[in-house]
Protein backbone atom coordinates (compact mmCIF):
# COMPACT_ATOMS: atom_id res chain seq x y z
CA UNK A 1 0.00 0.00 0.00
CA UNK A 2 2.87 2.10 1.07
CA UNK A 3 3.87 2.86 -2.84
CA UNK A 4 0.36 3.77 -4.33
CA UNK A 5 0.27 6.13 -1.44
CA UNK A 6 2.87 8.26 -2.21
CA UNK A 7 2.07 7.95 -5.95
CA UNK A 8 -1.44 9.15 -5.26
CA UNK A 9 0.41 12.11 -2.61
CA UNK A 10 2.84 12.80 -5.73
CA UNK A 11 -0.18 13.18 -8.36
CA UNK A 12 -2.03 15.87 -5.72
CA UNK A 13 1.30 18.05 -5.61
CA UNK A 14 2.14 17.52 -9.48
CA UNK A 15 -1.25 18.41 -10.41
CA UNK A 16 -2.34 21.12 -8.12
CA UNK A 17 -0.92 24.00 -10.68
CA UNK A 18 -3.22 21.98 -13.64
CA UNK A 19 -6.16 22.37 -11.25
CA UNK A 20 -5.73 26.09 -10.55
CA UNK A 21 -5.58 26.53 -14.17
CA UNK A 22 -9.38 25.13 -14.79
CA UNK A 23 -12.53 27.12 -14.50
CA UNK A 24 -13.98 24.35 -12.97
CA UNK A 25 -15.05 25.28 -9.33
CA UNK A 26 -17.06 22.16 -8.64
CA UNK A 27 -13.34 20.20 -9.45
CA UNK A 28 -10.88 22.72 -7.48
CA UNK A 29 -13.59 21.51 -4.46
CA UNK A 30 -13.30 18.54 -4.96
CA UNK A 31 -9.50 18.58 -4.96
CA UNK A 32 -9.36 20.42 -1.84
CA UNK A 33 -11.45 17.75 -0.19
CA UNK A 34 -9.42 15.33 -1.76
CA UNK A 35 -6.54 16.80 -0.44
CA UNK A 36 -8.03 17.34 3.09
CA UNK A 37 -8.75 13.99 3.47
CA UNK A 38 -5.34 12.29 2.49
CA UNK A 39 -3.72 14.25 5.07
CA UNK A 40 -6.17 12.99 7.38
CA UNK A 41 -5.45 9.31 5.97
CA UNK A 42 -1.99 9.42 6.76
CA UNK A 43 -1.98 11.08 10.10
CA UNK A 44 -4.63 7.97 10.99
CA UNK A 45 -2.74 5.78 9.18
CA UNK A 46 0.57 6.81 11.02
CA UNK A 47 -0.98 5.95 14.40
CA UNK A 48 -2.08 2.90 12.98
CA UNK A 49 -6.00 4.14 13.24
CA UNK A 50 -7.37 1.67 10.68
CA UNK A 51 -10.77 1.96 11.02
CA UNK A 52 -10.33 5.86 10.28
CA UNK A 53 -8.32 5.29 7.46
CA UNK A 54 -10.85 2.97 5.95
CA UNK A 55 -13.88 5.40 6.74
CA UNK A 56 -11.96 7.96 5.11
CA UNK A 57 -11.18 5.57 1.73
CA UNK A 58 -15.34 4.70 1.66
CA UNK A 59 -16.08 8.23 2.21
CA UNK A 60 -14.06 9.41 -0.97
CA UNK A 61 -15.28 6.69 -3.12
CA UNK A 62 -19.14 7.93 -2.05
CA UNK A 63 -18.30 11.38 -2.80
CA UNK A 64 -16.68 10.22 -5.99
CA UNK A 65 -19.64 8.31 -7.19
CA UNK A 66 -22.26 10.99 -6.34
CA UNK A 67 -19.82 13.80 -8.62
CA UNK A 68 -20.09 15.41 -11.51
CA UNK A 69 -19.24 14.24 -14.99
CA UNK A 70 -15.71 16.45 -14.94
CA UNK A 71 -14.89 15.18 -11.49
CA UNK A 72 -14.98 12.05 -12.47
CA UNK A 73 -13.34 12.19 -15.26
CA UNK A 74 -10.28 14.09 -13.80
CA UNK A 75 -10.20 11.25 -10.83
CA UNK A 76 -10.66 8.31 -12.79
CA UNK A 77 -7.16 6.39 -12.81
CA UNK A 78 -7.24 6.97 -9.07
CA UNK A 79 -10.70 5.55 -8.49
CA UNK A 80 -9.70 1.77 -8.37
CA UNK A 81 -6.44 2.68 -5.67
CA UNK A 82 -8.55 4.05 -3.34
CA UNK A 83 -10.36 0.61 -3.67
CA UNK A 84 -7.18 -1.02 -3.17
CA UNK A 85 -5.94 1.04 0.13
CA UNK A 86 -9.69 0.42 1.28
CA UNK A 87 -9.39 -3.19 1.13
CA UNK A 88 -5.79 -2.98 2.67
CA UNK A 89 -7.28 -1.14 5.79
CA UNK A 90 -10.04 -3.50 6.14
CA UNK A 91 -7.53 -6.73 6.02
CA UNK A 92 -5.29 -5.13 8.90
CA UNK A 93 -8.36 -4.46 10.99
CA UNK A 94 -9.01 -8.17 10.55
CA UNK A 95 -12.21 -7.53 8.65
CA UNK A 96 -11.53 -10.63 6.04
CA UNK A 97 -15.02 -10.56 3.55
CA UNK A 98 -14.60 -6.56 3.26
CA UNK A 99 -11.17 -6.89 2.60
CA UNK A 100 -11.82 -9.33 -0.42
CA UNK A 101 -14.75 -7.42 -1.90
CA UNK A 102 -12.74 -3.83 -2.28
CA UNK A 103 -10.07 -5.61 -3.77
CA UNK A 104 -12.33 -7.08 -6.02
CA UNK A 105 -14.21 -3.89 -6.76
CA UNK A 106 -10.15 -2.55 -7.12
CA UNK A 107 -9.73 -5.03 -9.83
CA UNK A 108 -13.27 -4.74 -11.34
CA UNK A 109 -12.53 -1.02 -11.70
CA UNK A 110 -9.32 -1.26 -13.54
CA UNK A 111 -6.49 -1.67 -10.89
CA UNK A 112 -3.09 -3.06 -12.47
CA UNK A 113 -0.21 -3.04 -10.11
CA UNK A 114 0.43 -6.70 -9.66
CA UNK A 115 4.08 -6.22 -8.66
CA UNK A 116 2.72 -4.40 -5.38
CA UNK A 117 -0.20 -6.32 -4.88
CA UNK A 118 2.23 -9.60 -4.99
CA UNK A 119 4.13 -8.15 -1.96
CA UNK A 120 1.92 -6.12 -0.19
CA UNK A 121 2.48 -7.36 3.22
CA UNK A 122 -1.20 -5.40 4.40
CA UNK A 123 -2.49 -8.02 2.35
CA UNK A 124 -0.37 -11.20 3.46
CA UNK A 125 -2.87 -12.81 5.32
CA UNK A 126 -5.17 -13.26 2.66
CA UNK A 127 -2.37 -14.59 0.32
CA UNK A 128 -4.11 -18.30 0.30
CA UNK A 129 -7.68 -17.11 0.06
CA UNK A 130 -9.38 -18.42 -3.34
CA UNK A 131 -10.49 -14.71 -4.15
CA UNK A 132 -7.23 -13.37 -3.72
CA UNK A 133 -5.42 -16.06 -5.93
CA UNK A 134 -8.21 -15.00 -8.34
CA UNK A 135 -7.91 -11.49 -8.20
CA UNK A 136 -4.21 -12.15 -8.92
CA UNK A 137 -4.11 -13.77 -11.67
CA UNK A 138 -6.29 -11.43 -13.11
CA UNK A 139 -3.75 -8.59 -12.15
CA UNK A 140 -0.88 -11.14 -13.41
CA UNK A 141 -2.67 -10.93 -16.54
CA UNK A 142 -2.57 -7.26 -16.41
CA UNK A 143 -0.04 -5.97 -14.99
CA UNK A 144 2.99 -8.75 -15.20
CA UNK A 145 4.24 -7.23 -18.30
CA UNK A 146 6.76 -9.80 -18.78
CA UNK A 147 4.15 -12.57 -18.26
CA UNK A 148 1.71 -10.48 -20.67
CA UNK A 149 4.46 -11.27 -23.34
CA UNK A 150 5.51 -14.63 -22.66
CA UNK A 151 1.91 -15.33 -23.54
CA UNK A 152 1.80 -14.06 -26.99
CA UNK A 153 1.13 -15.77 -29.57
CA UNK A 154 4.21 -16.94 -31.97
CA UNK A 155 4.93 -15.14 -35.35
CA UNK A 156 2.77 -16.21 -38.37
CA UNK A 157 5.16 -16.35 -40.69
CA UNK A 158 2.95 -16.13 -43.74
CA UNK A 159 4.62 -15.26 -46.78
CA UNK A 160 5.18 -11.62 -47.59
CA UNK A 161 4.14 -10.31 -50.85
CA UNK A 162 3.35 -7.02 -52.75
CA UNK A 163 4.80 -5.04 -49.51
CA UNK A 164 7.39 -1.81 -50.44
CA UNK A 165 10.97 -2.64 -49.52
CA UNK A 166 12.74 -1.06 -46.84
CA UNK A 167 15.55 1.53 -47.70
CA UNK A 168 18.19 3.62 -46.20
CA UNK A 169 19.81 6.94 -46.69
CA UNK A 170 23.33 6.73 -48.02
CA UNK A 171 26.02 9.00 -46.19
CA UNK A 172 26.27 11.21 -49.17
CA UNK A 173 22.76 12.64 -49.09
CA UNK A 174 22.98 16.37 -48.97
CA UNK A 175 22.03 16.40 -45.30
CA UNK A 176 23.79 13.87 -43.61
CA UNK A 177 27.12 15.47 -45.14
CA UNK A 178 26.08 18.61 -43.62
CA UNK A 179 25.03 17.37 -40.54
CA UNK A 180 27.89 15.34 -40.26
CA UNK A 181 30.09 18.28 -41.08
CA UNK A 182 28.21 20.27 -38.27
CA UNK A 183 28.31 18.43 -35.79
CA UNK A 184 31.79 16.96 -36.04
CA UNK A 185 30.39 12.98 -36.20
CA UNK A 186 33.87 11.97 -37.29
CA UNK A 187 35.67 12.82 -34.07
CA UNK A 188 32.64 11.99 -32.20
CA UNK A 189 32.10 8.29 -34.02
CA UNK A 190 35.78 7.95 -33.49
CA UNK A 191 38.82 6.18 -34.67
CA UNK A 192 37.65 2.49 -33.03
CA UNK A 193 36.09 -0.63 -34.61
CA UNK A 194 32.69 -0.77 -35.58
CA UNK A 195 30.69 -1.46 -32.06
CA UNK A 196 32.84 1.42 -30.37
CA UNK A 197 31.32 3.85 -33.05
CA UNK A 198 27.78 2.66 -32.84
CA UNK A 199 28.00 3.00 -28.87
CA UNK A 200 29.71 6.36 -29.04
CA UNK A 201 27.24 8.28 -31.21
CA UNK A 202 24.59 6.17 -29.18
CA UNK A 203 26.32 8.19 -25.87
CA UNK A 204 26.29 11.50 -27.99
CA UNK A 205 22.83 11.65 -28.45
CA UNK A 206 21.79 10.91 -25.50
CA UNK A 207 24.15 13.88 -23.74
CA UNK A 208 23.53 16.29 -26.57
CA UNK A 209 19.79 16.74 -25.69
CA UNK A 210 17.48 15.61 -22.73
CA UNK A 211 14.36 13.57 -22.66
CA UNK A 212 11.04 14.77 -22.05
CA UNK A 213 8.12 12.84 -22.70
CA UNK A 214 5.73 15.36 -22.18
CA UNK A 215 6.84 17.64 -24.88
CA UNK A 216 5.45 18.62 -28.06
CA UNK A 217 7.06 17.38 -31.27
CA UNK A 218 9.06 20.52 -33.03
CA UNK A 219 7.68 21.03 -36.68
CA UNK A 220 11.14 20.10 -38.46
CA UNK A 221 11.95 16.63 -37.11
CA UNK A 222 15.75 15.68 -38.24
CA UNK A 223 18.69 15.57 -36.74
CA UNK A 224 19.90 19.02 -37.21
CA UNK A 225 16.92 21.07 -36.67
CA UNK A 226 15.67 18.94 -33.26
CA UNK A 227 19.49 19.72 -31.83
CA UNK A 228 19.08 23.15 -32.60
CA UNK A 229 15.56 23.98 -30.99
CA UNK A 230 16.62 21.86 -27.72
CA UNK A 231 19.62 24.36 -27.19
CA UNK A 232 17.39 27.73 -28.31
CA UNK A 233 14.46 27.22 -26.35
CA UNK A 234 16.30 25.29 -23.37
CA UNK A 235 13.95 22.78 -23.91
CA UNK A 236 13.69 18.46 -24.09
CA UNK A 237 12.30 16.12 -26.53
CA UNK A 238 10.44 12.42 -26.74
CA UNK A 239 11.82 9.53 -27.79
CA UNK A 240 10.92 9.62 -31.00
CA UNK A 241 12.17 12.37 -31.82
CA UNK A 242 15.96 11.38 -29.73
CA UNK A 243 15.77 8.12 -32.08
CA UNK A 244 15.27 10.17 -34.94
CA UNK A 245 18.44 12.48 -34.30
CA UNK A 246 20.30 8.94 -33.94
CA UNK A 247 18.82 7.24 -37.13
CA UNK A 248 20.26 10.63 -39.09
CA UNK A 249 23.57 10.70 -37.00
CA UNK A 250 24.38 6.80 -37.85
CA UNK A 251 23.42 7.12 -41.50
CA UNK A 252 25.62 10.23 -41.69
CA UNK A 253 28.49 7.82 -40.52
CA UNK A 254 27.58 5.43 -43.16
CA UNK A 255 25.52 3.17 -40.67
CA UNK A 256 21.85 1.73 -42.57
CA UNK A 257 19.24 2.04 -39.22
CA UNK A 258 16.04 2.35 -38.59
CA UNK A 259 13.66 4.45 -35.46
CA UNK A 260 11.50 1.35 -34.31
CA UNK A 261 8.43 2.38 -32.30
CA UNK A 262 7.90 -0.44 -29.40
CA UNK A 263 3.97 -0.91 -28.48
CA UNK A 264 2.22 -2.38 -25.58
CA UNK A 265 -0.76 -4.96 -26.08
CA UNK A 266 -3.15 -2.41 -24.52
CA UNK A 267 -4.59 -0.40 -26.43
CA UNK A 268 -5.86 2.11 -24.44
CA UNK A 269 -2.10 2.27 -22.89
CA UNK A 270 -0.28 5.21 -25.09
CA UNK A 271 2.95 4.79 -23.18
CA UNK A 272 4.99 3.33 -25.81
CA UNK A 273 9.27 3.30 -26.46
CA UNK A 274 10.94 4.27 -29.43
CA UNK A 275 14.25 3.41 -30.25
CA UNK A 276 16.52 2.48 -32.80
CA UNK A 277 18.43 -0.87 -34.75
CA UNK A 278 21.45 -0.20 -36.33
CA UNK A 279 23.51 -2.76 -38.77
CA UNK A 280 26.32 -4.17 -37.62
CA UNK A 281 28.03 -5.95 -40.58
CA UNK A 282 30.68 -6.93 -37.70
CA UNK A 283 27.62 -9.39 -36.25
CA UNK A 284 26.19 -9.63 -39.16
CA UNK A 285 22.64 -8.23 -37.57
CA UNK A 286 20.53 -5.05 -36.20
CA UNK A 287 21.52 -4.32 -32.81
CA UNK A 288 19.29 -2.71 -29.98
CA UNK A 289 20.15 0.99 -29.40
CA UNK A 290 18.32 3.34 -27.03
CA UNK A 291 19.06 7.25 -26.70
CA UNK A 292 16.54 8.25 -24.34
CA UNK A 293 18.24 5.60 -21.36
CA UNK A 294 22.16 5.08 -23.36
CA UNK A 295 20.63 1.75 -23.55
CA UNK A 296 21.66 -1.37 -25.22
CA UNK A 297 20.87 -5.35 -24.23
CA UNK A 298 23.51 -8.06 -24.37
CA UNK A 299 23.96 -11.62 -23.57
CA UNK A 300 26.11 -13.36 -20.12
CA UNK A 301 29.09 -13.27 -23.14
CA UNK A 302 28.46 -9.48 -23.82
CA UNK A 303 27.15 -10.05 -26.97
CA UNK A 304 24.75 -7.30 -28.38
CA UNK A 305 21.50 -8.30 -29.29
CA UNK A 306 18.58 -7.36 -31.71
CA UNK A 307 15.23 -6.58 -30.63
CA UNK A 308 14.08 -9.69 -31.87
CA UNK A 309 16.89 -11.81 -29.91
CA UNK A 310 15.82 -9.36 -26.44
CA UNK A 311 12.20 -10.17 -27.35
CA UNK A 312 12.79 -13.97 -27.72
CA UNK A 313 14.98 -14.08 -24.42
CA UNK A 314 12.44 -12.15 -22.77
CA UNK A 315 9.90 -14.63 -23.93
CA UNK A 316 11.74 -18.03 -22.66
CA UNK A 317 13.82 -16.17 -19.53
CA UNK A 318 17.04 -16.39 -21.11
CA UNK A 319 20.17 -14.28 -20.06
CA UNK A 320 20.06 -10.94 -20.55
CA UNK A 321 22.23 -8.00 -19.34
CA UNK A 322 22.14 -3.93 -19.42
CA UNK A 323 24.89 -1.79 -19.89
CA UNK A 324 25.78 -0.40 -16.63
CA UNK A 325 25.74 3.01 -17.83
CA UNK A 326 22.32 3.11 -18.78
CA UNK A 327 20.25 5.80 -17.19
CA UNK A 328 17.71 8.84 -18.01
CA UNK A 329 18.82 11.98 -18.44
CA UNK A 330 21.79 11.63 -16.25
CA UNK A 331 20.13 11.12 -13.30
CA UNK A 332 18.40 8.02 -12.69
CA UNK A 333 20.53 4.60 -13.38
CA UNK A 334 18.12 1.93 -15.27
CA UNK A 335 18.08 -1.59 -13.94
CA UNK A 336 17.33 -4.72 -15.97
CA UNK A 337 14.57 -5.15 -13.87
CA UNK A 338 12.66 -2.41 -14.60
CA UNK A 339 13.78 -1.44 -17.85
CA UNK A 340 13.85 -4.97 -19.18
CA UNK A 341 11.43 -7.30 -17.54
CA UNK A 342 8.80 -4.47 -16.97
CA UNK A 343 9.06 -1.41 -19.42
CA UNK A 344 10.40 -3.05 -22.38
CA UNK A 345 8.51 -6.09 -22.20
CA UNK A 346 5.66 -4.08 -21.91
CA UNK A 347 6.06 -2.49 -25.38
CA UNK A 348 8.00 -5.01 -27.15
CA UNK A 349 4.30 -6.69 -28.07
CA UNK A 350 4.25 -5.98 -31.20
CA UNK A 351 6.71 -3.29 -33.36
CA UNK A 352 6.46 -0.48 -36.33
CA UNK A 353 9.29 1.13 -38.62
CA UNK A 354 8.34 3.19 -41.12
CA UNK A 355 9.89 1.75 -44.54
CA UNK A 356 12.10 4.61 -45.47
CA UNK A 357 14.48 5.47 -43.20
CA UNK A 358 15.24 9.27 -44.31
CA UNK A 359 16.31 12.71 -43.53
CA UNK A 360 12.80 14.55 -42.36
CA UNK A 361 10.46 11.61 -42.77
CA UNK A 362 8.03 12.43 -40.29
CA UNK A 363 8.20 16.71 -40.54
CA UNK A 364 4.84 18.02 -42.14
CA UNK A 365 4.93 18.80 -46.31
CA UNK A 366 2.14 20.17 -47.82
CA UNK A 367 1.73 17.27 -51.05
CA UNK A 368 4.45 15.29 -49.71
CA UNK A 369 4.99 11.73 -50.11
CA UNK A 370 3.48 9.29 -47.97
CA UNK A 371 4.61 7.88 -45.32
CA UNK A 372 4.70 4.00 -45.63
CA UNK A 373 4.86 1.51 -41.99
CA UNK A 374 5.18 -2.29 -41.21
CA UNK A 375 3.51 -3.47 -38.23
CA UNK A 376 5.00 -6.46 -36.84
CA UNK A 377 2.44 -8.68 -34.70
CA UNK A 378 2.51 -12.00 -33.01
CA UNK A 379 -0.28 -14.37 -34.16
CA UNK A 380 -3.46 -12.82 -35.33
CA UNK A 381 -3.31 -10.03 -33.02
CA UNK A 382 -3.54 -6.78 -35.53
CA UNK A 383 -4.39 -3.02 -34.08
CA UNK A 384 -5.33 -1.61 -38.07
CA UNK A 385 -7.62 -5.07 -38.23
CA UNK A 386 -7.24 -5.57 -41.74
CA UNK A 387 -3.59 -6.13 -43.69
CA UNK A 388 -3.28 -2.95 -44.87
CA UNK A 389 -5.16 0.52 -43.66
CA UNK A 390 -4.77 4.08 -45.65
CA UNK A 391 -4.83 7.12 -44.11
CA UNK A 392 -4.13 11.19 -44.70
CA UNK A 393 -0.48 11.37 -45.08
CA UNK A 394 0.42 7.11 -44.37
CA UNK A 395 0.00 3.90 -45.31
CA UNK A 396 -0.21 0.66 -42.40
CA UNK A 397 0.83 -2.91 -43.43
CA UNK A 398 0.52 -5.40 -40.91
CA UNK A 399 2.44 -8.41 -40.94
CA UNK A 400 3.27 -11.64 -38.63
CA UNK A 401 6.72 -12.78 -40.31
CA UNK A 402 9.55 -11.39 -38.91
CA UNK A 403 12.28 -12.55 -41.23
CA UNK A 404 10.67 -10.25 -43.64
CA UNK A 405 10.35 -7.24 -41.21
CA UNK A 406 13.94 -7.41 -39.78
CA UNK A 407 16.10 -8.50 -43.31
CA UNK A 408 19.23 -7.27 -44.00
CA UNK A 409 19.72 -4.16 -45.46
Amino acid sequence: MKKFLFLFISFFICTTIAFAQTNAPVVDDFKDYTIKLENSRRAASAKKDYATAAGLMSQWVDQYEKSTVEIKKEYKPYYPGMYYNLACYENLQGKKLAALNALDKAVAMGYSNYANTLVDTDLASLHQEKRFKTALQTLRERGDMNYVLQKSAPYKNEQVKDLPAFSYQTADAAELVKFKKDFNLDSVAGNGDEISKIKKLLHWVHNVVRHDGGSDNPALKNGKDLIAICKKDNRGINCRMMATILKDAYQAEGFKARVVTCMPKDTTDFDCHVINVVWSNTLNKWVWMDPTFNAYVSDAKGNLLSIQEVRERLKTGADLSLNEDANWNNKEKQTKEHYLDYYMSKNLYWIQCAVNSTWDLETYKKDGPVTAYINLYPGTFNTIHQPKKVTKGSVTYAISNPEYFWQKP
